[in-house]
């Protein structure tokens, strides 16, 4: 300050006022506080203290390894021995034989059967033939090598059976050409059929195909044309054959796609319960039957009013549980649509879906047409039954389409990209082929359960029924002949017992075909 105002400092001052300038001024001293030193029996004391700490970490370590390991058993490999190894097996182990009545004289009886140039069609074909009945079968390509084998063991069977019976003459057997995914040709088919044979008494519904999510020239899914809407065409062109030659009967080859499905499990929540998810069990299928984009629903409460094992037959019901097999239900719910165009059957489509959606289809309309034959005066001793031969060892998957991805991995969704799972799995597949492929039934043996449930003569007044050799053995099953072999409602779709669905079903396949012949 002095020096800013222009004032004299000596040189004493100047040092002193530097010197404070520039010291600075040093830190308190703390005080220094020397740690202790451990002792021996203290190291040791800690040292012991984290041993044990890590041991019981590896004890919980190896404790959760040990859990999830039996997690992984129970939850994955349980499940997957059980469905693709012991269920097989079992049913093997409990499968009746195939007996029926092998006197059969069916001299007189005229027959179709769809699908007669191979597999299980041709196989109930020549059954027929050989018990005198005279046979027309339905083809895609009537000048296959198929269809001219198939008409040369049709001959022989037909042949056969006239010389053992003192060579009674029998109508020869015919090969027509039928595309069910064609209602032009299924039109020509019944036409040319009534205009040469003139009389019916057997109509067996049996070709089918597993290729699914294409659309035929009609412009309909071809898995829901071939295996349903051509059958329901066919019969309706020949139902007034079938009722003047009554007694008459159709059959309709299903299989247990169209009626049960495995239990939903983890991956949709175990809707059906979870120890049938968990082992995927075997459950009727509850939803309802797609056409388009229109979906035919059962009322639940129609079934509710069924009783549980009751007929739908044309005679005179004989049983106690029989007497409300047909009560009718007039409250069901209005069938859902779907967004889009009505015509729309590629949308959303999966082929193991569709051809699921087909059977069910087809068990339905068995069950309708037999109400619509029971409440019609003219259809005395006309009944429809359904039938189902189970896997047999044809080439009918083969020619289908191969799974989805969807459908070979639906179970595990997301842990099927775990190696563990993947590997499983693929162990799994390989036995499971094996086993089925090893314990497939024959295709004698899926014939013999069509003839029977076409002509024994117990089921000729009660129709409306499903059979399926799972259920109990087709005769001397202890029980009524005409419940041996035969489903319980209570195992089979609702949709299909349901009086409003089946004549919705009804209607819309009408209507398709009426679009369609414009």
């Amino acid at each position: 300050a002095r020096l800013a105002g222009g004032g004299a400092m000596d040189a004493a001052e100047l040092r002193g006022v530097i010197s404070r300038a520039t010291t600075r001024k040093a830190p308190p001293q703390r005080a220094v506080v020397k740690k202790a030193e451990k002792t021996q029996e203290e190291i040791e004391a800690e040292k012991k203290r984290k041993d044990e700490e890590e041991k019981e970490e590896e004890e919980l370590e190896r404790a959760c390894e040990q859990w999830c390991s039996k997690i992984c058993r129970i939850g994955i490999v349980v499940p997957l021995l059980f469905s693709y190894v012991l269920y097989p097996i079992g049913e093997y182990g409990m499968r009746p034989n195939m007996v029926i009545d092998d006197n059969l004289n069916l001299a007189g009886t005229h027959a179709i059967v769809t699908g007669g140039c191979g597999g299980l069609g041709l196989e109930t074909a020549t059954m027929l033939a050989r018990a005198g009945a005279s046979v027309a079968v339905g083809c895609r390509d009537t000048r296959s090598d198929s269809a001219v084998q198939a008409l040369k063991a049709l001959r022989v069977a037909s042949g056969k059976w006239s010389e053992s019976n003192g060579g009674i003459a029998v109508s020869q057997p015919a090969v027509m050409q039928l595309r069910l995914d064609s209602m032009a040709s299924v039109r020509s088919f019944a036409a040319q059929y009534t205009e040469h044979h003139g009389k019916l008494n057997l109509l067996v519904n049996n070709a089918g195909t597993r290729q699914a999510c294409t659309t035929t020239d009609d412009g309909i899914e071809v898995a829901f044309q071939v295996n349903y809407l051509g059958h329901f065409q066919l019969t309706n062109l020949l139902l007034p054959l079938l009722r003047q030659s009554s007694p008459a009967r159709v059959v309709h080859v299903t299989c247990r796609d169209g009626y049960v499905r495995p239990a939903h499990g983890w991956n949709q929540w175990f809707k059906d319960g979870w120890f049938k998810g968990w082992l995927g069990l075997p459950v009727p299928i509850v939803e309802g039957i797609r056409v388009g984009t229109t979906f035919v629903e059962p009322s639940f409460e129609s079934v509710a009013e069924q009783e549980e094992d009751g007929d739908l037959g044309h005679a005179a019901m004989d049983d106690e549980d029989d007497e409300n097999g047909g009560s009718a239900q007039t409250n069901a719910a209005t069938p859902r649509r779907a967004k889009g165009d009505k015509s729309d059957w590629s949308t959303g489509c999966r082929p193991e879906k569709a051809y699921a959606n087909a059977k069910l289809a087809v068990l339905t309309f068995s069950h309708e047409l037999e109400r619509r034959l029971r409440e019609s005066s003219g259809s005395d001793g006309v009944v429809s039954h359904a039938v189902n031969p189970n896997a047999i060892a044809t080439e009918f998957v083969a020619k289908g389409d191969p799974p989805s991805t969807t459908q070979q991995w639906s179970y595990f969704k997301v842990m099927s990209y775990f190696p563990p799972v993947w590997i499983s799995r693929k162990a799994f597949t390989w036995v499971h082929t094996h086993v089925c492929n090893w314990m497939l039934r024959s295709v004698e043996h899926g014939a013999r359960a069509v003839v029977h449930v076409a002509t024994a003569e117990a089921l000729a007044g009660a129709g409306g029924t499903l059979f399926d050799d799972l259920e109990s053995a087709f005769v001397r099953c202890g029980r009524p002949a005409h419940k041996c072999g035969r489903v319980p409602r209570s195992w089979q779709p609702p949709v299909a017992n349901d009086l409003q669905a089946g004549s919705k079903l009804w209607e819309l396949s009408e209507e398709l075909l009426k679009e369609r012949k414009r």
